[in-house]
């Protein structure tokens, strides 16, 4: 019987500096090959990920952290925000003088305006991570989400409530950062969704994540793993742990659960 098996994308699947392993990009096949099926669900919007990651054989993806759902091609959610709230979002980092990355459905949008050099940093970092390259906030379009980074996390309350509590944020403490998701929304949502069309059982599913967004998904799923390099609050969420992600964490992880040999 088909098992499904979703993965983080950023600290699981992929690798700062280092890309995909080729272990896990060997472990992902193999489990293709063995007739089980397989999820991207990452908190990047569609514009935050080259081309090729659509290319990979995933039958699915939760992409904004459950703002997009597919699976086998059919969609099963889909949601983006007005554009009032996208100027309220941009107005009040201005005025709070916070670095602001739109993440859309097409490109992600920075701030040109904005110089500091933390700012600078992580929009290149992204860059590089994403390889993507971003575009001005004067021409962001489809907006599912955002991030405000070098945010003091107890302000995030602030927006949340000039938005009428209709976005709700995730602080992630290594990258001093704020994520942004339409309340209600998040991984868990999406596998739900995708194992109620699917058919395959709850018995049957799987989660690898890192990060203070996986731990609603690794708690979700029936086996939920934490990589060796997880963020603490996700370590001690998950069941189960495997080895960090440049350290072939996933196929080891896999073969351990007889998914892969």
């Amino acid at each position: 019987m088909s098992k499904i098996i979703f993965f983080d994308i950023d600290g699981t699947l992929h690798c700062s500096g280092l890309g995909i392993p080729q272990s896990t990009l060997d472990a992902l096949k193999k489990l293709i090959e063995n007739g089980h099926k397989i999820v991207m669900c990452t908190g990047r919007s569609r514009g935050m990920m080259p081309e090729e990651y659509f290319h990979m054989g995933f039958h699915g993806m939760i992409l904004g952290g459950g703002a997009y759902v597919e699976y086998e091609g059919k969609v099963l959610h889909h949601q983006l925000m007005t554009e009032e709230e996208v100027r309220k979002v941009v107005n009040w980092g201005k005025e709070e003088d916070i670095g602001i990355i739109l993440e859309g459905e097409h490109f992600g949008y920075y701030e040109t305006d904005n110089q500091k050099e933390y700012y600078l940093k992580m929009v290149e970092k992204t860059e590089r991570d994403c390889e993507v390259k971003m575009h001005p906030l004067e021409e962001a379009a489809d907006i599912p989400k955002w991030t405000y980074h070098h945010m003091d996390p107890s302000r995030k309350e602030i927006i949340e409530d000039i938005l009428d509590g209709k976005y709700v944020g995730t602080y992630h403490q290594p990258a001093n950062s704020v994520e942004f998701l339409p309340a209600g929304v998040n991984k868990a949502k999406g596998i739900e969704e995708i194992l109620k069309d699917s058919g395959i059982r709850w018995e049957d599913s799987y989660a690898f994540g890192d990060s203070a967004n996986d731990i609603a998904m690794v708690q979700y799923v029936h086996y939920g793993v934490a990589m060796g390099n997880a963020v603490p609050e996700l370590i001690e969420a998950a069941e189960y742990k495997t080895e960090c992600a440049d350290k072939d964490g996933i196929a080891l992880g896999l073969k351990r659960f007889g998914l892969i040999d």
